[in-house]
C-alpha cells in the first residue's frame, strides 16, 4: 500500500518583498534558506517571487511530512529546493537528494503556490 502524503501553501508575493526591503532581511534569509538558495535568487529577474516560491514549497513539504514524523522534522534551512538542467524542482534534506518527495512551484501575480506529494513507504 503506498502511503502517499499531501500538502500545499500560498505564498504572497508582496510579503516576501517587504522582508527583503526591510532590515530583517539577512535574519530571515538566513534563517529559511539554503547559500545554494540565496546563491540562486540573487541570478533571478525577481527575487521576492523565486524566494515566495521556495517559501511555500518548503512549508507543504513540511505539511506532507507532519501527518508522517512530526519528530523528526527537518528545519527550514535543512530543506533545499533546487533545480535539475531541465527546470523542474527537486528536494534535498540535509543535503540529501529525496527522490520520494516530488514538488511543482507556480506564481501567478502578486501569489506562489507549491504542491507536494511525498511517498512515505
Amino acid at each position: 500500500m503506498n502511503n502517499m502524503n499531501l500538502g500545499v501553501d500560498i505564498v504572497l508575493v508582496d510579503r516576501i518583498n517587504k522582508i527583503l526591503n526591510s532590515k530583517k532581511k539577512s535574519r530571515f534569509l538566513n534563517k529559511i534558506f539554503s547559500r545554494s538558495e540565496i546563491s540562486d535568487s540573487k541570478n533571478r529577474q525577481n527575487q521576492s517571487e523565486y524566494l515566495s516560491g521556495r517559501f511555500a514549497a518548503k512549508e507543504a513539504i513540511k505539511k506532507a511530512l507532519s501527518s508522517y514524523d512530526e519528530t523528526g522534522m527537518p528545519s527550514f534551512k535543512s530543506l533545499e529546493i533546487l533545480n535539475s538542467e531541465s527546470g523542474k524542482p527537486y528536494v534535498l534534506i540535509n543535503s540529501k537528494k529525496q527522490s520520494n518527495i516530488n514538488i511543482s512551484i507556480a506564481h501567478d501575480g502578486n501569489y506562489a503556490i507549491a504542491f507536494c506529494v511525498a511517498n512515505l513507504d
